[in-house]
């Protein structure tokens, strides 16, 4: 197995892992009681009444495991609202603030399922900054390599590497000025002679 593939094992170990932690950190915040605005009623179907006391007229009820939005606390009473937005008391010891088991299986498949899809989110952001990175990396590469030959270009001249074309220019004024030298003696040469004749 190469490299890549060890690799490609453990990310998916990491994977694995962030998801059970996630599954986990989830079912220990639903653990926790819920929110004091929420609760479920427990026990034998309760009478929703019109007031904090037995006194007042039953309006309904409400089945065990239902959840009601608690409004208000008073004297062991609660004013809830149940899903049907139905508004009335009920006996405080009644509710409970963590939901009930079905319901807290469905809210943590729920939130693993949301959990599942802000991972694939995640994973698509994680290639798509893999692939980023690669160009950026190919960019690196190419400036690297110019400014590479540019820093050994800037020594070379600061080196002073330049005297091969510094002899190479005296030698072509040497020549030029030896070949104006015969040049000169061959043409004064001439006029000589033709002054004698």
């Amino acid at each position: 197995m190469g490299a890549d593939g060890l690799r490609g094992g453990g990310e998916s170990v990491i994977r694995r892992a962030m998801v059970v932690g996630m599954l986990a950190a989830v079912v220990a915040a639903q653990a926790v009681p819920a929110r004091a605005e929420e609760g479920w009623a427990v026990g034998a179907p309760l009478e929703l009444r019109s007031g904090g006391t037995l006194g007042h007229r039953v309006l309904g009820t409400i089945g065990p495991g239902e959840r009601l939005e608690v409004l208000q606390k008073s004297n062991g009473w609660a004013r809830v609202r149940t899903a049907t937005a139905k508004e009335g008391w009920v006996i405080e010891s009644h509710l409970n603030g963590t939901a009930p088991p079905l319901e807290r299986v469905g809210q943590l498949e729920a939130e693993a399922s949301r959990l599942h899809a802000e991972l694939a989110g995640l994973e698509a952001e994680r290639e798509r900054l893999r692939a980023t990175a690669g160009e950026l990396e190919g960019r690196d590469a190419e400036r690297t390599g110019e400014l590479d030959r540019l820093l050994r270009e800037n020594a070379r001249l600061s080196a002073g590497e330049r005297w091969t074309e510094w002899l190479t220019g005296a030698g072509i004024l040497a020549a030029g000025m030896v070949f104006g030298a015969l040049l000169r003696g061959f043409l004064a040469g001439r006029r000589a002679s033709r002054i004698r004749l």
